[in-house]
């Protein structure tokens, strides 16, 4: 079982010194130094300056940060070096078999929670605004951030500004606390064509602009993706996982998709859209937020963050090569 925590990510207004753009965002997979501080660099950009940065993520907590390049230098060291951590675990382990379930599906479930996924494709419609209100009302008293993982199209960002300023505006109240995952650029679908010649699949797709055109949408409006992405319709096969996990991200899965009538059990990554096109799968949600309403309030039934559970169960302690 491949055991999942994906990190937290910030807003871009958290970041004093942020960069406007990116321009000329590319796959640059290293391992980066700052006084004995090391990470996973997985993208380089610049701004409308012209001044040089990267997008990491901590290979141990998964959380993503922005750097300028000034003062950080690539170690030369094969990406190997991250083997024992989570990342590398991972990714290792996804690309054994990962893409039999496009990814990471499940976590342990040591509680009786799940971990909750809201997917953002394009759609005309805004967005459902209830997913989040009424997870903040029944977690109201948990007394910290409750964490939620958003996956991002690049169309859904580029028609609904206001909905992701909405989004962005709960963040910073420190009420929820996000991962921003890559749900790629466009989601091509053609309706009525055959899942296996969709999506991905469709021809003249290009995987990487994709991705990479997902995530400078994502840096253009304030939100640092995450190490993670999610496969249009949970749809791929080997040849086209294999050129995802080549950009340094892991893929996520679902063995919940509410609307498809996958129930969810303790550990599930429960998949869920919150673009107004699969209202069968909210109300779903909506109604187990309310059959768990009292194991919520006696704290047993959570919303996982899936870092920490990643960390904990990949990866005890920090490694020397990632700190030193």
């Amino acid at each position: 079982m491949i055991v999942l925590h994906f990190a937290l990510a910030a807003a871009l207004s958290a970041v004093p010194d942020r960069p406007v753009g990116p321009h000329d965002l590319r796959v640059a997979l290293s391992e980066m130094d700052s006084a004995n501080t090391r990470l996973l660099r997985l993208r380089t950009f610049s701004d409308t300056s012209s001044d040089s940065w990267f997008l990491a993520t901590d290979p141990v907590s998964l959380e993503p940060s922005l750097h300028r390049a000034a003062g950080w230098a690539a170690t030369g060291r094969p990406l190997a070096v991250f083997d024992s951590t989570p990342w590398g675990k991972v990714r290792r382990e996804e690309l054994d078999s990962g893409w039999k379930t496009a990814g990471l599906a499940h976590i342990l479930g040591r509680n009786r929670g799940i971990v909750l996924s809201v997917d953002l494709c394009p759609s005309r419609k805004p967005l459902d605004r209830r997913i989040v209100r009424s997870v903040l009302e029944s977690f109201r008293n948990a007394g910290k951030p409750v964490p939620v993982s958003f996956a991002l199209s690049g169309t859904w960002i580029r028609t609904h500004v206001d909905d992701l300023g909405w989004l962005l505006r709960e963040v910073d109240s420190g009420r929820i606390d996000p991962t921003w995952i890559d749900h790629t650029d466009h989601h091509r679908y053609v309706k009525g064509a055959p899942d296996r010649k969709n999506f991905l699949f469709l021809p003249g797709t290009d995987v990487l602009a994709e991705i990479l055109g997902a995530e400078a949408e994502m840096l253009r409006h304030g939100v640092i993706p995450s190490a993670f992405f999610r496969f249009p319709g949970l749809m791929d096969d080997e040849s086209i996982f294999r050129k995802v996990v080549a950009t340094g991200v892991l893929p996520v899965g679902s063995d919940a998709w509410l609307a498809k009538r996958q129930a969810a059990k303790p550990g599930s990554i429960v998949l869920i859209h919150g673009n107004g096109n699969e209202p069968v799968g909210v109300a779903d949600f909506l109604n187990l937020l309310r059959s768990e309403r009292p194991e919520i309030r006696r704290g047993i039934w959570h919303l996982e963050d899936l870092s920490e559970e990643l960390e904990e169960e990949s990866l005890p302690a920090r490694t020397d090569s990632v700190k030193h």
